[in-house]
């Protein structure tokens, strides 16, 4: 009997605190980070480059975001995600001479929600609430996290008249949508996306925690920028849509409309590319409070 009884009092502390994370399985995060768009405009000071390569850091804009965690397992949790941000693009800022002379500029809010699948890594550790708060003994007190998930982002492209007045450029139709012949066709506002990530959280105490997540979220359109194929007739644009649809398809700083070059801005010749999509990044830095409820009566030791 003393046994069974010395059994019990050893096993019923541990099993006590193998389910502390259940306790405080529900989270809710709010943060602010950086926003940086993988698109046409601007980017490296060379033809060919993608991805990273490719980025343009004095584009980096703001993004705020917040989200609601659910955990199934100490390992595996469920995320809402939302969030804004302003991403942005511009020729001016390469010095490659093609990329240079197109001289396409824009900006966009961006809206996205997404629900996010979790796996840790390295699992977050969690305290009884009647037990000090220790990191001694830890040799790595990150939790480590890597996600992935489905979701829906709003975009509106907006590009700067020279009066100084910003236009949205979906309906000038900027690569002849709509007319006969055009390559180009008419894009959604509202598109599907896939966020991929990681993320480290550090416990503050029982209740807080600060956290970094970084993500990459692939889209299935070329048109976050309003740019992806072929030049269409500009005279044609004008006629069809107006000076400013004719401006915002062309503002290169030298048309060379009198012969097909490479890079330039004649009816057919490139000005995307139109062979990979658009992307977006974020990098946020966030305060998570978990839920824990509160009980009638407390315990002190």
């Amino acid at each position: 009997m003393k046994k069974i009884i010395l059994f019990a009092l050893i096993l019923f502390p541990l099993v006590s605190m193998s389910q502390q994370w259940k306790k405080t399985r529900k989270e809710v995060l709010l943060g602010t980070g950086a926003a940086n768009l993988l698109g046409d405009l601007g980017g490296a000071d060379q033809i060919g480059t993608h991805f990273m390569k490719d980025l343009e850091i004095s584009l980096t804009r703001p993004v705020v975001a917040a989200g609601y965690r659910y955990k199934i397992s100490p390992t595996i949790a469920v995320k809402g995600f939302g969030g804004w941000a302003r991403l942005a693009g511009n020729d001016a800022l390469t010095l490659e001479p093609a990329r240079n002379n197109r001289n396409l500029s824009f900006r966009t809010n961006i809206i996205t929600a997404s629900a996010h699948f979790e796996y840790s890594v390295v699992e977050e550790k969690v305290k009884s609430k009647y037990s000090r708060y220790s990191r001694k003994g830890k040799k790595f007190p990150f939790n480590v996290y890597f996600f992935g998930g489905m979701g829906l982002f709003y975009f509106n492209p907006k590009g700067q008249y020279l009066d100084g007045k910003w236009y949205k450029l979906k309906p000038l139709h900027t690569e002849g949508q709509g007319l006969p012949g055009s390559e180009a066709k008419d894009y959604s506002l509202v598109q599907f996306c896939v966020p991929l990530g990681i993320g480290l959280k550090y416990p503050i105490n029982r209740e807080w925690s600060i956290g970094l997540e970084y993500s990459i979220t692939k889209t299935f359109t070329d048109y976050i920028d309003d740019v992806s194929s072929v030049y269409y007739d500009n005279d044609a644009i004008r006629t069809a849509y107006g000076d400013v649809a004719a401006y915002f398809a062309d503002p290169s700083t030298t048309p060379t409309r009198e012969a097909p070059i490479k890079g330039g801005t004649n009816p057919g010749e490139k000005r995307g590319e139109v062979t990979y999509n658009d992307s977006f990044m974020f990098a946020w830095l966030h305060v998570t409070y978990k839920i824990t409820g509160t009980s009638k009566s407390r315990v002190k030791f």
